[in-house]
């Protein structure tokens, strides 16, 4: 029973490390993709492209059609939803490749709006756990 405990609580230390490590891995990436643009330079540049719309003149059901198939709880979370998230990373460390997503729609937006890079799985997950 005792060896049982200390294993638990040995994989707990080792993923809260794990967690810990790659918070801060994300947290410098996010640091370099705004040092290298600010924010206020890609919002100039986004409302400067002739495709640029406002979010009032997109229809209705497009809104409605994008929440339904990207984040059918966009209206039940604040930005992350740990359900689909845990079960992506959970997946995609079984793979060891991307296989799932688990991103929001919040966390698409930001991951477009920041970081123009491409996607690998430690990127990913980087983020991923970045955002909580």
């Amino acid at each position: 029973m005792k060896f049982i405990k200390r294993l638990v609580v040995t994989i707990l230390l080792i993923i809260i490390l794990l967690v810990c490590g790659v918070v801060y891995m994300g947290y410098n990436m996010y640091q370099d993709a705004i040092n290298t643009t600010s924010i206020s330079e890609r919002i100039k540049n986004i409302k400067s492209d002739e495709n640029y719309i406002t979010f009032d003149k997109i229809p209705d059901d497009f809104k409605n059609a994008i929440v339904a198939v990207e984040d059918h709880r966009f209206y039940n979370h604040d930005g992350i939803d740990l359900i689909t998230t845990t079960r992506s990373m959970m997946e995609n460390i079984k793979e060891k490749d991307i296989v799932a997503g688990g991103s929001t729609i919040t966390q698409q937006l930001r991951k477009t709006f920041i970081f123009y890079t491409r996607t690998t799985f430690y990127k990913k997950n980087c983020r991923t756990i970045c955002c909580i």
